[in-house]
């Protein structure tokens, strides 16, 4: 089996109503390796009140990416990576984006972002996360959230990879059982395709998107399908009900 994907950030009205860049991130593969056929996908969402914070979902994703590469790279499967092999990724993230800090003269916490990561080979599914957004997988069961958004002691407020005690807030997560779908989005997202009274999905979000991606015949990038949803979450309906910056992973598994 093989993954169709796409992956796509748009910036938020509360952004671009200042002419200010979005601070939210994304990096998704499918990647084969030994004959084995993987997918990753990752997504990062930059704190709004800090001043860098979109540098820092860029680095951490980009840096986790090339990680989760090595690991890949090694040949062992993914049933063999422990929960201290991701956080040593996501620590070595954490790292570079303390290495742009220092270079450029600012404080760690500028560059404060979350961290959400899907692994996934033939046999095994690893999940991940730091902060609020979420993961969101689909079978023939249903849809459901594999972490709830985490969000700290006060409204508005989550964790991140720049926090001190980043460790004590990684989410770990795997299973056998491959999801035919996986959904991967940030807190911009979020209270418009969940339930936060029931805690449940919104599946009428998620199946004709998943349906139409299936459906695709570019194996790649889906340029139309990516160009369609750009617009949607660009959209004045959309941005009423969330001005934030919004982020969206999806995949398929196709034969």
């Amino acid at each position: 089996m093989s993954w169709k994907h796409l992956s796509l950030s748009v910036t938020g009205k509360s952004h671009s109503d200042r002419n200010e860049p979005g601070q939210d991130y994304c990096r998704a593969g499918a990647v084969t390796f030994a004959d084995r056929d993987f997918f990753i996908g990752l997504a990062a969402d930059g704190a709004g009140s800090t001043t860098r914070g979109g540098t820092g979902a860029e680095i951490a994703c980009e840096i986790l990416y090339l990680q989760i590469l090595a690991a890949i790279r090694k040949g062992d499967p993914l049933s063999r990576v422990t929960d201290d092999d991701i956080r040593t990724w996501i620590s070595a993230s954490r790292e570079a984006i303390l290495a742009r800090a220092q270079e450029e003269g600012q404080r760690l916490k500028d560059y404060a972002c979350t961290l959400i990561g899907v692994v996934i080979s033939g046999e095994h599914v690893l999940f991940f996360q730091i902060g609020d957004g979420c993961i969101v997988t689909g079978d023939d069961a249903g849809y459901h959230t594999v972490f709830w958004p985490e969000q700290g002691e006060y409204a508005n407020m989550t964790f991140f990879v720049s926090d001190d005690d980043f460790l004590d807030h990684i989410r770990i997560d795997r299973r056998e059982n491959l999801p035919g779908e996986i959904a991967i989005f940030t807190d911009g997202l979020q209270n418009l395709v969940l339930s936060f009274s029931t805690r449940t999905v919104h599946e009428g979000f998620f199946r004709p998107l998943f349906a139409a991606l299936r459906k695709n015949s570019e194996k790649g990038g889906c340029v139309d399908l990516t160009t369609h949803l750009v617009k949607l979450l660009s959209s004045d309906d959309v941005n009423a009900r969330s001005d934030d910056d919004k982020t969206l992973v999806l995949a398929v598994n196709v034969p």
